[in-house]
């Protein structure tokens, strides 16, 4: 055999190889989804992997034979090995965050990635990145190693295997097309779990032929649009007031960790000088929506608007048009989430002050001394807003050892070897021990405005960002599900002159601007501004809303129900009762919700443009 029969034997039986190797890295991925999967449901998964295990050789083979032709054999095979190597590594990578988190290599991840400010946000270890690179290495030697050891003169029936695969693609696309159309939730959340996956709808065609699409095909929120926001320039009064206002933000502090034991102070503060608010939402599942929703008292379905035209919300313009002093610190990084773009778009750069060099628990206690040496710069008649961004409960959960209080904790976290079961318990005792870190950090300026004097005209929040789930419903993290322990947050405000007390009606981080800007003397109806409703009413919304990267969900007392964020996206409506377990008839709990859904449907476009 010449060297070029050689080389053709050899990619020949390589292809083969990938296509095997493709389907079960993609099996693998969904292997929780397959155990569940009715009949109908599992034929179309068999002929989605099988079908996108054939475009992944397609991807590979059609380059390098291109590439062949003008550089020859050796530059096919090179080119080759490397992309197959490449969606190998994609898909390993896709398996673990979708394991880990619920969600796949999506437009979240890519924008986590090459945002500044994203990688280091996730808490990667040294132990992390070098087992990746280890992998890397494994990988490519594994993809090398079939080139040369699996040859084939011929592959036997190749014409017929071509078509029926191209047969399975046409055929898995019309399934979901159909399955969207009639809401047949097992195809629909069968592809939920396949990587890279693009649906195929037939919405258009179907309303031109006057055929009916099931109400959740059709429940979507508006994700992008021209602002009208605030409606109507914000009107001040003559006599109004200018407390301090201080914001203490922790990263994925859910509400659970506010008791005597863990955040002893910040449960002191909150009985004697605060209101302890017991069901608070948080209006997202992860930083970016969670922080909008706080400053903005908007859905989140409005960040895309805002990112693009550099919005600032009204509470920041307003507090720099009457001279307020700005500190702003995080333990993280200001351009991720964008927050340099959104939050704080007209704040001079000079005074967002960032700090993310080493452990959270350093940064944290660095960023504390910045902020307390902020608080005592300015004369007490000279209002000040402060902002702190507290990283040490955030994954890798990080702490001294003289603040553990849970001794079992896990000493090191390798998510690329992770096991979740065996695991857990010793990640939740670090996060334990993170959070109550963060409360000593909290003390010490909490203690400093009360020693000061600067207590007594100043309003505090002190609340988490998001929660933080440990597999109690099946996931790890945030940002992946609308479960309690992901959106649920302990939430405390302190007013001047106000008499302690704890609130168990729902609340959300959506009302907190409705409340300030009353405060400081603005007049205008909260419609203006926002779709909160003031902490201080003595009743509050019958639901919350609270978003994610590319959904929106209704929180209602008894159920909850997810929308897809603008049309084309995998997220489906789904529907949980209020403890996040599946409800029998969705049609029936979406039927009695007919009303609340679409005063949510007008709350998520009320400050768009109308055309």
């Amino acid at each position: 055999m010449n060297k070029q029969s050689a080389w053709g034997a050899s990619l020949r039986g390589y292809y083969f190889f990938l296509f095997l190797l493709f389907l079960a890295l993609n099996a693998w991925i969904g292997r929780g989804m397959i155990e569940t999967l009715p009949p109908l449901g599992m034929l179309f998964m068999l002929a989605a992997l099988s079908g996108y295990a054939f475009l992944y050789v397609l991807m590979v083979a059609a380059p390098g034979w291109m590439l062949g032709k003008v550089l020859g054999r050796g530059a096919q095979v090179a080119l080759v090995v490397a992309l197959a190597t490449s969606i190998t590594l994609l898909l390993l990578i896709d398996s673990q965050i979708y394991a880990i988190y619920g969600f796949h290599l999506n437009g979240f991840v890519w924008n986590l990635i090459t945002t500044p400010g994203g990688i280091e946000s996730m808490g990667g270890s040294a132990d992390t990145s070098w087992t990746v690179a280890a992998i890397c290495a494994a990988v490519l030697a594994i993809h090398v190693l079939a080139l040369f050891l699996l040859r084939a003169r011929s592959l036997p029936g190749v014409g017929f295997a071509v078509a029926l695969l191209v047969l399975c693609m046409v055929g898995e696309r019309a399934a979901y097309g159909i399955s969207h159309l009639k809401g047949y939730q097992p195809v629909l959340m069968a592809a939920q779990s396949i990587p890279f996956y693009q649906p195929t709808t037939f919405r258009h065609v179907a309303k031109q032929w006057g055929w009916e699409m099931v109400r959740s095909a059709r429940l979507e929120a508006e994700a992008k649009g021209r602002l009208n926001y605030p409606k109507a320039p914000l009107q001040i009064s003559a006599d109004a007031s200018r407390p301090n206002i201080l914001f203490l933000v922790a990263e994925s502090l859910r509400w659970d960790m506010l008791t005597p034991e863990i955040m002893p102070n910040l449960w002191r503060f909150a009985a004697q000088h605060g209101t302890r608010f017991t069901q608070h939402y948080s209006g997202g599942n992860g930083t970016r929506m969670g922080m909008f929703s706080l400053f903005y008292g908007l859905p989140g379905n409005y960040w895309f608007s805002v990112l693009d035209e550099r919005k600032s919300p009204v509470l920041m313009t307003h507090l720099q048009q009457v001279d307020y002093r700005m500190g702003l610190y995080t333990s993280a990084n200001f351009s991720y989430p964008e927050f340099d773009k959104t939050l704080f778009v007209s704040v001079p750069e000079g005074e967002l002050v960032s700090d993310d060099a080493g452990p959270g628990w350093e940064r944290d206690r660095r960023n504390v001394v910045r902020l307390l040496d902020f608080i005592d710069q300015g004369e007490k008649d000279s209002p000040f807003m402060g902002f702190m961004f507290f990283e040490s409960a955030h994954a890798r959960y990080y702490f001294p050892e003289e603040s553990a209080i849970r001794e079992d904790y896990l000493p090191e976290m390798n998510y690329a070897t992770m096991d979740l079961e065996a695991d857990m318990p010793g990640i939740f005792n670090r996060y334990i021990n993170a959070s109550h870190h963060l409360d000593q950090q909290l003390g010490r300026v909490l203690e400093h405005l009360e020693n000061s004097g600067r207590l007594d005209n100043t309003i505090v929040i002190v609340t988490g960002d998001h929660g933080e789930e440990f597999m109690e419903n099946g996931r790890w993290g945030h940002n992946s599900e609308f479960h309690n322990e992901q959106i649920h947050v302990p939430f405390v405000l302190s007013l001047p002159g106000s008499t302690p007390s704890v609130v168990e009606r729902p609340t959300s981080h959506l009302d907190l601007v409705p409340t300030l800007l009353p405060l400081l003397g603005v007049t205008n109806p909260a419609t203006d501004y926002s779709v909160g409703r003031s902490l201080l009413a003595d009743r509050s919304e019958a639901y919350r809303l609270v978003a994610s990267w590319d959904a929106l969900a209704y929180v209602g007392a008894d159920y909850k129900v997810a929308m897809p964020l603008g049309a084309g996206g995998l997220s489906e409506m789904r529907i949980s009762d209020a403890d996040d377990q599946s409800v029998a008839d969705p049609d029936v709990v979406l039927a009695q919700r007919r009303d609340a859904l679409a005063r949510v449907l007008l709350d998520i476009s009320t400050f768009f443009r109308k055309h």
